[in-house]
């Protein structure tokens, strides 16, 4: 357990290479919202809901600093954490990071095709972010955005959408024998968002984020797998024709490979 004394809780305020903190962009927004929010936990809570809602979840490009997400308005459940925690941060609020091991082909629930859990690593790392208010850390998760969950929450529980009171836990809604291990609060995660991914994941990274566009747009309450799968496939057709054929030629030859 840390112990929260003034020396140990100064690297949790320190502005770090991918933690930008100290970012124009990331005071100017800290400094329009101190203006409707004087007190700190509300503004701790507003923060949260302008980084789970602001930003949209999406898939890979996890190598941003908090100013880049900032400017993109996207973020994986990585970017979106250390955007909440350099805001925190620039408001004057301790923040910092859990990191969880998870299974990665189970934690994502029953909203991932086949084509896409063949990609998965057997290991993922996910990312939330640690407040210290009223003399206790608390956690938080933004990773997804409110349309997103609200779009797939029905068929995935893991996708429940998470409010946060500034006063408890919120977090995603994982089964516990999906995680691994479970590590917070860490004032660094430098290391972990400096790695570059595999080359060859681009391809999976890129089908991984139209599935997600598709599911925040889908208006069709589905009731399986098959259907979802079967209706990303005329959205893919539809609004990225060159990439719908591209990629599931891929696909196809790497399933064909893998039976031989």
């Amino acid at each position: 357990m840390l112990n929260n004394t003034t020396e140990n809780l100064r690297s949790f305020l320190e502005e770090t290479e991918y933690c930008d903190c100290n970012h124009k962009d990331i005071q100017g927004v800290v400094d329009s919202f101190r203006k409707k929010y004087p007190d700190q936990k509300e503004l701790a809570i507003a923060l949260f809901y302008y980084v789970r809602d602001g930003f949209l979840y999406r898939v890979g490009h996890w190598n941003k600093k908090a100013s880049e997400t900032l400017l993109e308005k996207k973020g994986v459940c990585t970017s979106k954490s250390n955007l909440l925690v350099a805001l925190l941060r620039a408001a004057g609020i301790p923040a910092g990071y859990g990191v969880m091991k998870v299974e990665g082909k189970e934690y994502f629930g029953k909203i991932v095709p086949s084509f896409l859990t063949s990609k998965i690593a057997s290991k993922s790392t996910h990312i939330y972010t640690c407040v210290y208010l009223n003399n206790r850390w608390i956690k938080c998760d933004p990773s997804d955005d409110k349309k997103f969950s609200e779009n797939t929450c029905y068929f995935n529980p893991q996708c429940n959408l998470v409010d946060w009171d500034g006063e408890n836990d919120a977090m995603l809604n994982l089964k516990s024998d999906h995680i691994l291990s479970d590590q917070s609060p860490l004032a660094d995660i430098d290391d972990i968002i400096r790695k570059k991914p595999r080359s060859s994941a681009k391809l999976t990274v890129k089908a991984g984020n139209f599935y997600v566009e598709f599911l925040r747009e889908n208006p069709v309450r589905i009731t399986n797998l098959a259907q979802l799968e079967s209706l990303f496939k005329k959205w893919l057709k539809k609004n990225h024709f060159f990439f719908h054929y591209f990629f599931f030629f891929c696909f196809f030859c790497w399933k064909t490979k893998n039976k031989l």
